[in-house]
């Protein structure tokens, strides 16, 4: 075994077994993307006097689908795309010295990057509802909220652009070719 090989190995080491999410998983990703984005929006646009039950609602609203993700995450199966995301140092370093040196594999396996944007989303957004919903109660809090709800934008735009740059590294699959003239079926 070469250093290379030991180095080809290291962030597969590093993480555990992922698999595809069945239909039911993908289905509770969805819904909550789904949710934490649009009460979001919703919280965000509506902060104002003749707004604010709509604006807690909605702030209530996600820290339901935020207990809701965090109790899934810990029941979630090993290996599942549900549970927990688990950020590596290390294997964050070498998948960034992988893409440097040109390796193609680095840009075909899942980037460490996915977990660290996960997990700062989900402190982020656990943060700003969880804030908000203190600051029902204890007022001294509210300044805290708006401080958090402010740069919630820069985390959207922040993950948006992140998803779509890793999505950019993916090698492409080159287009089928077509034939210049449809050839004729064949007959029985």
């Amino acid at each position: 075994m070469t250093t290379n090989d030991l180095q080809s190995a290291a962030p597969a080491a590093a993480q555990p077994a992922r698999r595809k999410p069945t239909r039911l998983e993908l289905g509770f990703l969805v819904l909550f993307h789904a949710v934490i984005s649009g009460t979001f929006v919703v919280a965000y646009f509506s902060g104002d006097e003749k707004t604010y039950p709509m604006h807690q609602f909605a702030g209530y609203a996600a820290l339901v689908a935020l207990v809701a993700r965090l109790i899934a995450a810990w029941i979630a199966p090993v290996g599942s795309p549900v549970r927990m995301p688990r950020p590596s140092w290390t294997a964050t370093r070498t998948w960034f010295a992988r893409l440097w040196r040109g390796e193609p594999d680095a840009r075909r396996m899942r980037s460490p990057l996915y977990a660290w944007m996960a997990v700062v989303m989900l402190a982020a957004a656990i943060g700003i509802a969880a804030t908000g919903g203190v600051a029902d109660w204890v007022h001294a809090a509210e300044d805290l909220h708006h401080a958090l709800a402010e740069i919630a934008p820069a985390f959207f735009f922040g993950h948006l652009a992140l998803a779509f740059w890793l999505h950019w590294l993916k090698p492409r699959q080159p287009a089928p070719k077509l034939d210049a003239a449809p050839q004729p079926a064949a007959t029985r």
